[in-house]
């Protein structure tokens, strides 16, 4: 054996040389062994992937087809307007590219499925439309799904609506109102616009309710009528959402603010217990089952979906009072998967006088 000195050569024996050799060679057997044994572990363990989704709410103001009559609001009269509007609308679906929409105020099935031929047009060819007509029959407008994914069916629908005429109490709720002549009248009311769809996605059901109750958050009339259809909304969720086997999300136009969550108007306050009683649609257990989402925004000031136009000038201007009436409530169990929540404001008013609510939800794959 040479060695680099030579006047050292063989000064040690050569059994050290062959020790040290066999101590060598057992550490790297060792560090293989464990490389290898994490590695088998590694892959054995079940890999937990994240699948994004991305929900948004959207009414997208009395948006009628051209050439179909629905309900006594126009927002436009004349098809070429009325076919802008669908333009500008699916303009925002492409920028958001949401994967459920829930879509408020269409007025018609054909409303729907003109929508969805504009979005395949610009190749967005995975969106599917679903319609149920409301029960309103004086605005005709209705709550409906734009969904990349394929609701499940029940019953063979895809998309259903849950309402009672007045003979019949199942989806009706009592409440009280004061007349004209100051006295105090009970009268009943339903949800005449409401959807439900239920999907599964990455292992998760999950149900939706999209509503769009009575408007007026400043009227006692409608308060009061807001607050009977929030209990009916909650027998829904226990029956149709719940007692079937799925998470419950409640989306859509409230028409009433959420005192939990501050919006941009601090001068606007609400008179009911409508979002209280959304989220603690459980009576049976304490505290909230879902969450409004909009708390998760950072700043107030981008806290609102309505911009009422008050002098109706057609532009924003100081006189405009915005506030937050459309929401979407998510059960706290999914709380810590929401990577996103915001409010989508690059909408002029001639397309609608709300703003899409979005949120996105990374959901751990079953």
């Amino acid at each position: 054996m040479r060695s680099c000195c030579p006047e050292y050569a063989f000064a040690l024996p050569r059994s050290h040389f062959v020790k040290r050799s066999n101590v060598q060679v057992k550490s790297l057997c060792l560090a293989i062994i464990a490389t290898t044994v994490t590695t088998v572990l590694f892959l054995a363990a079940p890999v937990v992937f994240a699948a994004p989704l991305r929900i948004v709410t959207f009414n997208a103001e009395i948006l009628t087809a051209p050439g179909v009559r629905e309900g006594e609001l126009q927002k436009f009269r004349w098809d070429v307007a009325r076919h802008d509007q669908f333009e500008r609308v699916a303009a925002v679906i492409e920028a958001l590219n949401p994967d459920i929409l829930n879509l408020v105020e269409v007025t018609s099935r054909e409303g729907v499925d003109y929508l969805v031929s504009i979005l395949h047009e610009k190749g967005l060819t995975s969106y599917r439309g679903y319609h149920v007509d409301s029960h309103d029959n004086y605005t005709s407008m209705d709550v409906a799904l734009i969904s990349k994914i394929e609701p499940d069916a029940v019953e063979g629908q895809s998309i259903r609506t849950f309402y009672s005429p007045a003979d019949d109490p199942t989806w009706r709720q009592f409440y009280q109102s004061k007349g004209y002549d100051g006295k105090v009248r009970k009268l009943s009311t339903g949800i005449d616009r409401n959807a439900i769809y239920l999907v599964t996605f990455a292992g998760h059901r999950l149900g939706f309710l999209g509503l769009h109750l009575k408007s007026n958050p400043s009227s006692e009339d409608s308060n009061a009528r807001r607050t009977a259809q929030a209990e009916i909304a909650q027998r829904i969720v226990h029956q149709e959402i719940v007692g079937r086997g799925y998470l419950p999300i409640i989306l859509g136009d409230i028409n009433d603010y959420d005192p939990d969550v501050p919006d941009r108007d601090d001068t606007r306050d609400t008179m009911t217990e409508v979002l209280r009683t959304l989220k603690e649609f459980d009576s049976n257990k304490e505290g909230s089952e879902l969450v409004n989402v909009a708390g998760l925004m950072p700043r107030q000031a981008d806290r609102y979906t309505s911009v009422w136009d008050r002098n109706e000038n057609g532009v924003r201007d100081p006189y405009d009072v915005l506030t937050m009436i459309d929401h979407i409530l998510l059960p706290k169990e999914l709380m810590p998967h929401v990577t996103r929540v915001f409010v989508f404001h690059s909408i002029a008013l001639e397309t609608s006088d709300h703003r899409p609510v979005v949120l996105d939800i990374d959901l751990p794959s079953r």
